[in-house]
């Protein structure tokens, strides 16, 4: 995992105010393992963000934060990698890898 990822992490850690195990984050590789870090970590059950974006597409990628529901903890996500990665949104998937696909080193 590069400093990309570890300071993405970080940066998610804060945001829910949760921390995540070091050995699940050293072989997280894609967007939808950290999401589903995530979810389990605030006892959300899983959903599949196409189906998450397809019913409630955004106005804008932001940070949705309030309720705390899965919808509300994939769209933090993708606005953080977004932010930190400087990437289009349209790339953020839940099998997006962040080395391979996002740029993250």
């Amino acid at each position: 995992m590069g400093l990309d990822v570890v300071e993405l992490v970080m940066r998610v850690e804060e945001e829910f105010a949760i921390n995540l195990p070091d050995d699940e984050c050293g072989q997280m590789r894609t967007v939808g393992h950290l999401y589903r870090l995530v979810l389990k970590k605030l006892n959300l059950e899983y959903r599949p963000t196409a189906e998450i974006e397809r019913e409630q597409p955004p106005n804008r990628h932001t940070y949705v934060k309030l309720p705390l529901n899965t919808t509300s903890v994939w769209y933090t996500i993708k606005g953080i990698i977004v932010e930190q990665l400087q990437v289009d949104p349209n790339d953020v998937h839940e099998d997006s890898r962040f080395m391979d696909d996002l740029g993250a080193d």
